[in-house]
């Protein structure tokens, strides 16, 4: 191929190919930097061979300081899109090259301080970041973020462990977001960029090292002095992307504009990393429990001490084993209800969820304060004990009531569409499969937990003890609330950690009633991912032995640490609130 028609010598050279098309960039001995672009035509004819479409251009490098400096190297990503002209003395050009016709220069900067020479730059694998290697033995790894206005500008993100001399060169692997970096004293580093860990420093010659290879699977690489000897080394570096910041802290990926945690372990190509913060998954976790003891503690705790204390032996035989039975309910139908009956079902009578929350409480006290207004004749007549079976039909009024009124308060206060309101107007998103359904359904399967230790707990305290406060004068509810929950408090507490304990566990119901997306988001509008989940979806794709492997694996790990914390918590705070109150 003739690249110059003018027949100039060519001094710098970068050149990209597809199946389509193929770019090459150079610089002429006069100084012109040249743009050649082949686009291969098909001829209606299937049996004449493809003819090649040429075009040139010629790039113009504006700026007196770089015209004046010489063009040390070309880099030209494998998408053909970004070409990079950089300096001798640290000066870089970006020009975006998708119009191979229309090239445009996107930005000017330099990427040494002034003093500095950039003594090597390298793609990373992928294409994506630019390594920049200088005198001063300094490594500094580049990549284009979007500002403020929406331009993608190239912004240095991660500066690594400095070497003592000048960079001589870079080898990245083909597979990993990991490199070797060469220098001038005959020393090799291996680096990884997502865990920015300095991982080996290696005397491989006692002169500057000129070029440096790694072997495709990053197991061997190659090294090259100035003096021309060869030397191979073998590599032993498993799993270098895992460190303390990646799995738990914020990692600026490529592509992304600012650092996050993410949990992502799986991509369509190896350009992009695995991200496998565990972070997200622990929050979803926490969100998860929390949404659900917000719902199953003040039902459970409420409820096993009105039926152990107020509610007549016979009634309680019937309440109390059927609350239990509850629990015998598998959690898989649970999950699969809430995700295909309840989540629709909330999604269409969002207001009337919300106001069923007010018109409930406020229902059952007007009920409450009515029946205290009618005769004694009538009141009397409903057994002691048994005043909770006339709220059975109040509730359920109060429920349909609620949502009856869903959508006359939907076209009334929210426009006709409250998810839509809350997306324009608040600026919450709606997920279907949210933490509001996981709430209701992990709720439901916790309650007969916390339930039926609570009434045990309450109602074992010693008879003597509220006959004898009783005697004393005290009303039964201040019987209740100063003797009767004090000396049940350890076994309560108990219940609300074994509780908590069984809804950081939960798989079933988090795996099928929310969209499964590790999201650091704690409204009640969105999903998550939690640990349990996340080991049961992937661990079976998992590769044997690999480091998503291991890390879930790790996520195992720290779910069992969360439920042994929850249940010796339980166990030390029942000692002592038992030896605290063990003297009334």
């Amino acid at each position: 191929l003739e690249i110059d028609e003018e027949g100039e010598a060519l001094t710098h050279i970068a050149f990209q190919y597809g199946e389509e098309e193929a770019t090459i960039v150079a610089q002429t001995a006069d100084g012109r930097l040249l743009l050649t672009h082949f686009a291969k035509e098909e001829s209606f004819d299937e049996d004449a061979p493809p003819e090649l479409e040429r075009e040139q251009v010629v790039l113009s490098l504006a700026g007196e300081n770089f015209a004046q400096a010489e063009i040390a190297q070309l880099l030209l990503d494998k998408e053909q899109r970004n070409l990079y002209v950089i300096s001798s003395d640290g000066e870089l050009v970006h020009f975006d090259v998708s119009d191979k016709v229309e090239p445009r220069q996107v930005q000017k900067l330099r990427l040494v301080d002034v003093g500095m020479r950039v003594t090597s730059v390298q793609f990373l694998t992928g294409d994506i970041s630019l390594l920049v290697g200088d005198s001063s033995g300094r490594v500094v790894q580049w990549f284009s973020v979007r500002d403020q206005r929406g331009n993608e500008v190239l912004t240095p993100i991660r500066e690594f462990a400095q070497q003592s001399h000048a960079i001589s060169g870079f080898a990245p692997e083909y597979e990993r977001k990991g490199f070797i970096a060469a220098d001038n004293s005959g020393l090799v580093a291996l680096y990884h960029t997502t865990a920015q860990r300095l991982l080996l420093t290696q005397r491989v010659s006692r002169v500057a090292i000129s070029t440096v290879a790694m072997a495709p699977r990053a197991n061997a690489f190659l090294a090259e002095d100035v003096e021309g000897r060869l030397s191979f080394w073998h590599v032993e570096n498993e799993h270098p992307e895992i460190s303390w910041s990646s799995l738990w802290g914020k990692v600026w990926y490529e592509s992304y504009d600012e650092p996050v945690y993410a949990w992502q372990s799986s991509s369509a190509s190896n350009d992009f990393e695995p991200k496998l913060s565990i972070t997200p998954l622990v929050y979803g976790t926490i969100k998860a429990a929390f949404y659900a003891m917000l719902l199953a503690m003040p039902l459970a705790i409420f409820g096993a001490i009105y039926t152990a204390y107020f509610m007549a032996p016979r009634m309680r035989q019937i309440v109390k084993p059927s609350i239990e039975t509850m629990e015998a309910l598998p959690t898989v139908i649970l999950g699969f209800l809430a995700g295909l009956w309840l989540a629709p079902l909330l999604e269409e009578h969002l207001p009337g969820i919300f106001s069923l929350f007010i018109v409930v409480p406020l229902g059952v006290l007007v009920f409450a304060f009515l029946w205290q207004q009618l005769p004694g004749q009538i009141r009397h007549r409903v057994p002691e004990g048994w005043d909770a079976a006339l709220l059975v039909p109040v509730v359920l009024a109060l429920g349909t009531l609620s949502f009856g009124l869903s959508e006359p308060l939907e076209i009334a206060l929210f426009g006709g569409d409250m998810r839509s309101w809350l997306s324009h107007e608040l600026g919450i998103g709606f997920d279907q499969r949210n933490a509001l359904v996981v709430g209701l359904a992990m709720g439901f399967a916790v309650i007969p937990t916390i339930f039926s230790i609570t009434e045990d707990a309450v109602f074992s305290v010693p008879k003597h003890l509220s006959y004898g406060s009783l005697a004393l004068g005290a009303t039964p509810w201040q019987t209740l609330v100063r003797v009767v929950i004090l000396t049940a408090s350890p076994g309560i507490f108990s219940a609300v950690m074994i509780g908590m304990g069984r809804a950081v566990g939960e798989t079933m119901i988090v795996l099928m009633a929310t969209g499964n997306t590790p999201v650091m988001d704690f409204s009640i509008f969105q999903g998550m991912r939690t640990l349990s989940a996340n080991i049961a979806v992937e661990m079976p794709e998992a590769e044997v032995a690999s480091t998503h492997y291991r890390v879930l694996f790790l996520a195992a790990l720290v779910l069992f640490s969360f439920t042994f914390i929850f249940n010796t918590l339980a166990e030390i705070v029942r000692q002592r609130l038992r030896t605290k109150y063990s003297s009334l």
